[in-house]
């Protein structure tokens, strides 16, 4: 029966690429693109293996951490739609025992372009030069091992996860937690660059220590064994299916404890507060006029400070993934540029599916016979209330934390003009690639794509904008320049938002059916 669940996934794949226009492209190209870049990642792996550098191994071991860390934080750190048949609530619905669920959809996993990428990668020991035929054989052996344990170890988290947030004090270990991670990717490469100066000497036991974490064991265990350490492979294989196992595990405890609804608070608070305290309409929109605006802002709120757990995690991550991109840049392009690019990292995870914690209320809103541009509008202003404030604290914090002061009123235009910018290409992109952030419908491969698409499109547009201003600066001033381009994305902000809202108006039955099960 796993097996028939791991077909039926595959099928699934197949029928929903079939179903969307440019579907089975957007399939081929996932698998040509999953296979060049696994072939690729495996080049490299067979090069450092090969003794191309003189701290090939920490490079190695580093890399399969760096794999195994996206597998698990990018599903849950990131808006991209995933399968949710991996979720508790869905898989329940399926007659099989919790091992054949398990089971089923971790061979299902396998069949995939990212897990494809990630043996290709990780296999590439087997191409490295002057290595005997059972070190080629362990390579091949840790690959499969390594794909397992990042297949595993991704839908256990996601699993626990999703059920985690369905409960009150879940939703707050959760969100920290995930906060924390994100936190340690942006601090530990800042820890790991005195120990790659060092990897010859001091950096041994840092590399040790590597070796015998679950991804690092997979990556030493050819290397191990010509040290002729047997008893290490042993040991660093019984590492790598005990947290397979680990991984598992957790999947069909929340399963488990879904079923058993020990994670959803069904008992009511005896103390109820009255209807002053239910207010429907927050405090901040109070001087706004009553209307379908109004009730959508409000409405969106909600969902990001009271009924949308992962809503509220995008904004907590929000300042954390900005100051990634924003140190990244500081330092070359200064804080005007770093802020401009800052402010499209932070708002892209809140404005490219506006109607995505909707769900299927989106049908209810359309049969109310509510305008849609007046929806999309209240969303928009929703996000403005805590996106801008935000956006200027974050700008101004980091021009006084790294003595740019002076440049801060000049970071503070190209920061609002970038966020404008985001505004205009997320209105756009929620209502042509709308999906249920719960439940993504249809192909998910083609909402990924449009949504990378979005993403992509801000980011060159702001990196752009930036290139022609180190271009024109010895001619034209920097604030002249920052100021027609608050304009120009003012402009192209309230232009993309009246179409897009009337789009929806003309066609409400595009939106209905993205949100309507398949």
């Amino acid at each position: 029966m796993a097996f028939v669940l791991a077909r039926l996934r595959l099928a699934l794949q197949l029928g929903t690429a079939r179903s969307s226009g440019g579907g089975v492209a957007i399939f081929v190209l996932g698998w040509v693109a999953g296979v060049i870049v696994g072939l690729g990642g495996g080049a490299v792996v067979a090069a450092l293996d090969s003794g191309i550098s003189p701290i090939g191994d920490l490079l190695v071991l580093l890399l399969f951490v760096a794999i195994f860390g996206a597998w698990v934080v990018l599903p849950i750190a990131t808006p991209m739609p995933t399968a949710n048949i991996i979720d508790p609530e869905v898989l329940e619905q399926y007659p099989l025992s919790r091992t054949q669920q398990v089971t089923g959809l971790l061979l299902g996993g396998l069949l995939t372009p990212t897990a494809t990428a990630t043996f290709l990668t990780a296999v590439g020991g087997v191409a490295a030069t002057n290595v005997d035929l059972s070190s080629r054989a362990v390579a091949v052996g840790g690959a499969v091992l390594f794909t397992l344990l990042c297949v595993a170890s991704s839908y256990g988290v996601r699993a626990l996860f999703t059920e985690a947030l369905t409960a009150r004090r879940g939703r707050t270990v959760a969100l920290v937690l995930s906060t924390l991670v994100i936190a340690a990717i942006y601090i530990l490469p800042h820890l790991l660059s005195p120990v790659l100066g060092l990897a010859q000497d001091a950096g041994v036991i840092f590399v040790t220590v590597l070796t015998w974490t679950p991804p690092g064991a997979a990556g030493a265990l050819g290397y191990v064994l010509v040290a002729g350490d047997v008893g290490g492979v042993i040991g660093r294989v019984g590492v790598i299916l005990a947290t397979i196992g680990l991984a598992l595990l957790l999947w069909g405890v929340a399963l488990r404890r879904h079923v058993k609804g020990g994670s959803v608070d069904q008992v009511a608070p005896r103390a109820r507060a009255t209807s002053s305290d239910l207010a429907l309409v927050p405090l901040l929109l109070h001087p706004f006029p009553a209307g379908a605006t109004l009730g959508a802002a409000s409405q969106h709120l909600r969902y990001y400070f009271f009924r949308a757990p992962r809503a509220a995690q995008f904004i907590v991550l929000g300042p954390l993934v900005a100051a990634l991109f924003a140190v990244s840049q500081l330092h070359t392009a200064g804080l005007v540029f770093a802020s401009a690019v800052a402010a499209v990292a932070m708002s892209s995870s809140v404005l490219m599916n506006l109607f995505g914690y909707d769900g299927r209320g989106v049908e209810t809103t359309v049969e109310t016979g509510a305008s849609l541009s007046s929806v999309l509008r209240g969303k928009l202003l929703a996000v403005s209330l805590f996106l801008v404030p935000t956006v200027a604290l974050f700008t101004i914090a980091l021009g006084l934390v790294t003595g740019l002061a002076a440049d801060i009123p000049l970071a503070l235009v190209a920061a609002l003009a970038s966020l404008l910018l985001a505004f205009a290409t997320g209105a756009a992109c929620s209502v042509w690639n709308p999906f249920d952030q719960a439940a993504p419908q249809g192909d998910r491969s083609t909402v990924a794509v449009r949504m990378i698409g979005a993403f992509g499109l801000t980011f060159a547009l702001v990196y752009g904008a930036g290139a022609f201003c180190s271009w024109v600066q010895p001619v034209i001033p920097l604030d002249l320049v920052l100021a027609v381009a608050l304009v120009a994305t003012a402009a192209l902000a309230l232009v993309s938002t009246r179409l897009s809202g009337a789009f929806l108006d003309r066609n409400p039955q595009r939106l209905v059916a993205a949100f309507t099960p398949r």
